[in-house]
């Protein structure tokens, strides 16, 4: 009789404290933005932009590389420094940092590197590119809750500030 007293008391005791995998919480956190490895790769040359988001600034010869972090780069005719004319964007997507030495443009293309020959910056060339350079996000710069990243899905390009359910990972 004590034993199915004591296995009816446990039983009533887990009925009181629900497994807290079945419990939901709603937290705000971060949740990874994602774009495809083959979108990210696409290097290319085009007309010029606004100024949104400015990073770094170099200067090389008449010319002076403006950072759009997240972008590219844009490339202003600075013969005038008075009245610098912007002549071109180059678009280099998940860009975040930039150097230039001689005639090359170094810069981080998601977790790649890529070499960009500036020698016409109307006419750029990618001479080099050196894959998995850098590592891959793994979790927001911000402290707090986030969901877990996932490689599969792609690279993070940002994070999204939002309702999360469940989130599994936090730093």
């Amino acid at each position: 009789m004590k034993k199915l007293l004591l296995l009816a008391a446990i039983i009533g005791i887990n009925a009181c404290n629900p497994d807290s995998s079945m419990t939901t919480e709603t937290v705000k956190g971060y949740r990874p933005v994602y774009a495809s490895y083959e979108t990210l790769r696409k290097v290319s040359s085009g007309s010029p932009q606004k100024l949104r988001k400015p990073g770094k600034i170099y200067t090389k010869d008449k010319y002076l590389y403006i950072n759009e972090i997240g972008q590219g780069i844009h490339v202003f005719d600075n013969s005038d420094k008075t009245k610098p004319k912007a002549i071109a964007f180059i678009s280099i997507p998940a860009n975040q940092d930039i150097s230039i030495a001689d005639n090359i443009l170094y810069a981080d293309n998601a977790d790649d590197l890529v070499a960009i020959d500036i020698t016409n910056p109307l006419a750029i060339k990618v001479v080099k590119r050196i894959e998995k350079a850098f590592p891959y996000p793994s979790h927001p710069k911000q402290n707090g809750k986030f969901e877990c990243v996932d490689p599969s899905k792609g690279y993070v390009i940002d994070w999204q500030y939002t309702d999360l359910v469940n989130p599994k990972c936090s730093r």
